[in-house]
């Protein structure tokens, strides 16, 4: 504690100092003072009171036990207000002039700051009994956090993860004094439906793409020669001509399209005329029709619906003529099963003579069924005319295409008579060589009979198979095939377990290259390739000799 002041002038104004801190603080509570009278009449300011009084001479033990006093109940209460405890013992009240005062009032036990709660948990008690009035510290401002001073920087091995092995490599590029703040969590990225599965199935084509370029490079060191290197331009398209046809009148020069145009003059057809197209007669079955022919294509039920309707018409007209007598009715349709029912309104003398009646009814019926399908019948010429027109009409719609077929062997008579009878009967040209090496057979005609010859021999035909040969009859349905005697009893020695056809080519073509189907032996490689060569097709057997059914490249579906 200081030295309490000497003079007497220092000591009366540091007592009204602290009476008038007093009195302020008294006053910022809400307290009344001590006294009523003083409660009901308005108070002047401590500064005024206190000039008001004057000064009167204390001794200097009493102004030091006052001093004490009043600056020992200050602390306590500056202690309870900030830290929320409080003492034991009350701190002595400020000893001030006595005043004549009628009635005497107390303050709260929390303001004398002797208040004590009960129970066990003082520190709950407390608060709930509280005022709740603004303090001091609740309405101070928060201030920012004190930032740490980073007296010297770290060494570099200090983030270095091998180095410090308890280095957290998240902190950043240099450690942070401060504390880190938490990052907000991220949000939620949805994937959308099917990305996966499409990155997985590109990264399949891609290996896939790799693997046949792999195959296709391999192939290619182990050919050594470029002919025999597979290629899509194993069979070449005819080169487009220097000019084309359309072309050509316009032109001085029907080589090249560099010439000079022939745009004026009496052989140029550029004029200013219009020129009109002649109209063309239809023909004469068309010309001779009464009804145009309708250009509605109809499905099978509407066609079928038109029929109904067309049918119950004419019954209901028939009925309508026979109920105005224009018509006889029709007898009644008798059979075994319902002529009882049909004549119980008549009378039946006898039995027997209305079943002959009845049975001969049916035959006649029966008799005119046949005669009619026999008149709509076609002949022999009929059918064989009606055929090719299909056919003609098929490749005019589809187009041609032509199939190339390899197998190891080709001997067998029953092989042949397959082969050879069913390219005639749907109307296939081509050929079928039979070579010591391997056997082709080349056909070219409609999509659609190509495709059934492609079951024929690709799955109907056991190609393994060794029956006996044909009879006479079928042998002499291939006299275009003769044999000698030396080959034919050779072929009785063949074995056929590990025989098989493939399908090595198929693609359209833009004209056939053969007028007919026909078989031949030929007993050297040479022999085929330039029977072939003489049609246009000695590719073919390039193709067939570098064919293998192991290779998934060059391996075709089909019937894709």
């Amino acid at each position: 504690m200081s030295q309490p002041p000497k003079s007497q002038e220092e000591i009366n104004a540091l007592i009204a100092k602290k009476r008038a801190e007093v009195l302020s603080r008294i006053a910022s509570m809400n307290l009344p003072t001590s006294g009523g009278a003083s409660a009901q009449r308005p108070t002047a300011p401590p500064q005024q009171q206190l000039a008001a009084q004057p000064a009167k001479p204390l001794d200097q033990a009493s102004l030091q036990d006052t001093i004490a006093a009043t600056r020992a109940r200050i602390e306590a209460k500056l202690k309870g207000q900030n830290l929320g405890g409080s003492t034991n013992t009350a701190p002595p009240p400020i000893q001030t002039q006595p005043k004549q005062q009628t009635h005497a009032q107390e303050l709260h036990p929390m303001l004398r700051g002797d208040y004590k709660p009960l129970g066990h948990n003082a520190k709950r008690a407390k608060l709930s009994t509280m005022p709740r009035i603004s303090s001091i510290k609740a309405n101070q401002r928060k201030e920012p956090p004190r930032q740490l001073k980073i007296e010297r920087e770290a060494p570099a091995s200090f983030m270095d993860p091998e180095k410090n092995p308890y280095y957290d490599t998240h902190m950043g590029g240099r450690p942070k004094a401060e504390p880190q703040t938490r990052k907000h969590a991220k949000q939620f990225h949805f994937v959308r439906p099917g990305q996966f599965v499409a990155q997985a199935e590109k990264q399949r084509a891609e290996a896939k793409m790799e693997q046949l370029k792999a195959e296709i490079a391999e192939r290619a060191a182990k050919a050594r020669l470029a002919e025999e290197v597979l290629d899509v331009t194993a069979i070449r398209p005819p080169e487009p001509p220097g000019v084309e046809w359309w072309d050509m009148p316009f032109l001085s020069n029907d080589e090249s399209y560099d010439s000079a145009f022939k745009l004026d003059g009496a052989d140029s057809l550029v004029t200013v005329y219009v020129q009109h197209p002649v109209p063309i007669e239809p023909p004469e079955p068309i010309r001779a029709m009464s009804v145009a022919p309708s250009q509605l294509i109809l499905t099978r039920k509407e066609r079928k619906k038109i029929r109904r309707q067309r049918r119950l018409d004419q019954q209901r007209e028939h009925r309508e003529k026979v109920m105005l007598g224009l018509e006889p009715p029709e007898k009644p349709k008798l059979r075994m099963s319902n002529f009882m029912h049909v004549m119980a309104t008549q009378s039946v003398p006898d039995p027997t003579k209305l079943e002959a009646e009845v049975r001969k009814q049916m035959g006649e019926r029966l008799e005119k069924h046949n005669a009619q399908n026999q008149a709509r019948k076609l002949t022999k010429e009929q059918r064989k005319e009606k055929a090719e027109s299909k056919a003609q009409e098929a490749e005019a719609r589809d187009g041609l295409v032509c199939a190339v077929f390899k197998m190891d062997k080709l001997s067998h008579p029953q092989h042949k008579y397959k082969v050879t009878v069913n390219a005639n009967q749907m109307n296939l040209t081509g050929c079928a060589l039979v070579c010591p090496q391997m056997s082709v057979v080349v056909v070219e005609g409609a999509a659609k009979f190509v495709k059934a010859y492609k079951k024929l021999m690709l799955r109907r035909i056991d190609w393994t198979d060794s029956q006996p040969k044909l009879d006479s009859t079928a042998h002499t349905s291939l006299e275009q095939m003769p044999l000698h005697q030396d080959q034919e009893a050779s072929e009785d020695q063949v074995d056929y377990s590990d025989n098989v056809c493939h399908l090595i080519w198929q693609g359209e073509v833009e004209k056939r290259r053969f007028t007919q189907f026909r078989l031949r032996k030929c007993p050297a490689e040479i022999q085929a390739k330039s029977w072939l060569a003489g049609a246009g097709c000695d590719t073919y057997w390039q193709l067939a000799k570098q064919y293998d059914p192991n290779d998934n490249i060059t391996a075709l579906d089909p019937f894709a």
